[in-house]
């Protein structure tokens, strides 16, 4: 009775698995960051209109952006990777456990 295992993977697969999930998690830390400028510069403007200032709101929501879109970058850069280092070890446990049932 054999049993057909999988080969593990290569270093190669491991290392180009591992660039583009870190390229991933920057390409999602790059959108959170834009939308926060957007919808700050778009509330700005709502705001502006509304009031009927010039442009005194859309400025102080574009600078207040920046502080908040860099802590949602590190939030969203920090959770996926926390995400990520759980990952492996979950399938793991996985693994073990199918391999007790069978012995």
């Amino acid at each position: 009775m054999s049993e057909n295992k999988p080969s593990p993977p290569t270093s190669t697969e491991v290392v180009s698995k591992t660039l583009a999930q870190g390229s991933l998690i920057g390409v999602q830390a790059g959108c959170v960051s834009v939308i926060v400028v957007i919808a700050a510069l778009v509330a700005g403007m709502l705001l502006d209109r509304v009031i009927g200032t010039q442009y005194i709101f859309t400025l102080g929501l574009l600078l207040l952006s920046i502080p908040v879109s860099l802590g949602a970058m590190v939030y969203s850069v920090l959770r996926s990777t926390q995400a990520l280092r759980s990952q492996p070890a979950a399938q793991s446990t996985k693994k073990e456990d199918s391999l007790e049932k069978t012995h």
